[in-house]
């Protein structure tokens, strides 16, 4: 077994994402042009790197998308995709459930960590567009499914969310959903002050040295760090064969 399988993923100083807490959830939003594809191909290489499953769902056909598909990661484009990718995680977790915990002895700390089982990681990027592609009835459906998820994944490691959007607003997604997203990121240099409120609680005019957002650059809170200044690590494609990187860790984990 990979000995950093369940070691917390770095992104910043003191900030980082640990896929065994109650802060395993990420919330990311970065207007168009702030940086969130680095962001996300950081995020995604460190997963796979760990020997956990990535999914994703790609509502808009990004080169993100193209390039998880061509390695053969599991990509979902249209909401027919989307709502059967995440009934098959609803199951997957509740098979995980009736076969690992509910015959084995566990405590209240018990996580699928302890069990030595690997992640699902799933990562809706853009989600506020991929829940309005659809109808009503199909918007309904997603989102009472990504409560499922929100709400029971962190045990099993079935379905732990990146959810992504460049925008968010308190009524766009249920709070069921948005407060167990304890991992939060916000980037960019033109946040408004309702946008970085709803993200990460606070306000701009607080901050003692002022607010200075960019490209991979801004705000993270976390239940270990509180608000805090991060960058988004970087990956240099010039130098770095991205798919060619992806490929080999796909196929590492597979074997």
């Amino acid at each position: 077994m990979n000995k950093d399988m369940y070691k917390p993923i770095p992104i910043y100083d003191n900030v980082s994402w640990d896929l065994t807490s109650e802060a395993c959830h990420i919330l990311l939003i970065a207007p168009s042009g702030a940086g969130k594809t680095l962001c996300l191909s950081y995020l995604s290489a460190m997963v796979l790197k760990r020997g956990h499953k990535i999914l994703l769902i790609d509502g808009k056909n990004t080169a993100l998308g193209a390039t998880f598909k061509s390695i053969g990661v599991q990509v979902a484009t249209n909401p027919n995709e989307i709502i059967i990718m995440l009934e098959n995680l609803v199951d997957e977790m509740e098979h995980t459930y009736q076969n690992y915990f509910r015959h084995n002895e566990i405590d209240l700390d018990t996580n699928f960590s302890k069990l030595n089982l690997p992640a699902t990681i799933l990562i809706w990027d853009e989600v506020l567009s991929g829940l309005d592609s659809g109808t009503p009835e199909q918007r309904k459906k997603m989102i009472k499914l990504l409560k499922q998820l929100a709400l029971k994944s962190r045990m099993s490691g079935t379905g732990i969310l990146v959810l992504t959007s460049q925008r968010i607003l308190s009524t766009d997604l249920p709070k069921s959903i948005t407060e167990q997203c304890q991992t939060r990121l916000l980037m960019g240099a033109n946040i408004s002050e309702e946008l970085f409120h709803v993200t990460l609680g606070g306000y701009k005019k607080d901050l003692a040295a002022g607010y200075h957002g960019g490209v991979g650059k801004g705000y993270a809170i976390t239940p270990k760090t509180g608000l805090t200044y991060f960058e988004a690590p970087y990956m240099d494609f010039s130098k770095i064969n991205f798919k060619e990187l992806l490929e080999k860790l796909v196929h590492k984990n597979n074997e």
